[in-house]
């Protein structure tokens, strides 16, 4: 099955290259509550530029009709010509909290090799999403772009992370420095698939920072991806709370773990989904389709779709996919 690339590199790419102009508005967590109500009082529409503060704007329109916080206002790219999609976390009865490690405080620093090469990789995927090249090789356990500068520099990391995951897992679990953190989140998706390598990025997928939870979840998914026996090293309950969580990134990327752990088709595992996550899930199947593929997956899979006939309904209309899972 094709992955939709772009869901895993867009998040720190697309801002250098992105338009300033709404494609989408979405909500997520919005059960019990007025969404139409919300996107009324939203001083801006579908179509307009983006401002500059394009997230107070939300936040207040949200607390005038809740009367409660948005949990979250993400600006993703990319839909067409590298517009961007809004996304606001409302505090309905489908967004619960999410259970976060608490902060890292060390003083510990990446090694300069891994800086430097981490900056590099990052600089070639930039460079390759400029000129549209986001396009992934195959299933290889990590990210690896089929663009050949992107490419050479990941297959970099790559090696320096074989060498050096100690190091690396140091620097995930200790540092007090978020950004620090995250790097090494990514990096360690690199590494040999170990269980030491799995433990730590569950583990981060729990950190204060929602962007090492980020590039944590989105290692795991890559390697499930990669080598699916190794699911039973991922307990599903962090990803179960976290599809629930009212941050878009979370929500996005628990799926990317969901999907391959659902593979299976355990009836326990899909049972608490539906039950404890469900209604998470079929907010995300009306998202625009790249950001939907994975949460119709399961969906679909908790429905008992056969597997062929899943991939068929996720890609296709909208209207289509709830019919079949009855909705």
């Amino acid at each position: 099955m094709h992955w939709r690339t772009p869901l895993l590199i867009l998040a720190f790419a697309a801002p250098l290259c992105a338009r300033d102009r709404i494609a989408y508005i979405g909500f997520l967590g919005y059960q019990g509550l007025d969404v139409d109500a919300v996107r009324k009082a939203l001083p801006f529409r579908e179509g307009d530029k983006i401002s500059k503060d394009i997230d107070d704007q939300a936040r207040a329109a949200v607390k005038r009709v809740t009367g409660r916080d948005a949990t979250d206002v993400a600006k993703v790219c990319c839909i067409g010509d590298f517009d961007h999609a809004i996304f606001i976390g409302l505090p309905g009865k489908s967004s619960r909290p999410f259970t976060l490690n608490p902060a890292p405080n060390g003083e510990i620093s990446p090694p300069p090799e891994l800086a430097d090469l981490y900056s590099k990789m990052r600089q070639a995927e930039d460079a390759a999403f400029k000129k549209g090249s986001y396009e992934e090789d195959g299933s290889p356990g990590y990210r690896l772009s089929k663009e050949p500068g992107a490419r050479a520099a990941e297959l970099a990391l790559r090696q320096y992370a074989l060498h050096h995951e100690d190091e690396i897992i140091r620097v995930l679990e200790a540092s007090g420095k978020a950004g620090q953190r995250s790097m090494a989140a990514d990096a360690l998706g690199y590494a040999a698939p170990t269980p030491r390598q799995m433990a730590a990025l569950v583990h981060a997928s729990r950190d204060p920072d929602s962007s090492v939870r980020n590039d944590s979840t989105r290692a795991l998914g890559e390697i499930l991806r990669g080598d699916p026996s190794r699911a039973p090293q991922v307990p599903p309950e962090t990803f179960i709370d976290m599809v629930r969580s009212g941050v878009w990134t979370d929500r996005n990327k628990s799926t990317a773990v969901l999907w391959p752990l659902t593979q299976s088709r355990d009836p326990q595992l899909l049972a608490r989904l539906k039950s404890e996550a469900g209604d998470a899930l079929l907010e995300m199947t009306r998202w625009p389709d790249n950001w939907a593929f994975t949460s119709r997956v399961v969906l679909g899979r908790i429905a008992g779709i056969p597997e062929d006939r899943v991939y068929q309904l996720a890609s296709g209309p909208l209207d289509a996919f709830l019919s079949s899972i009855g909705r």
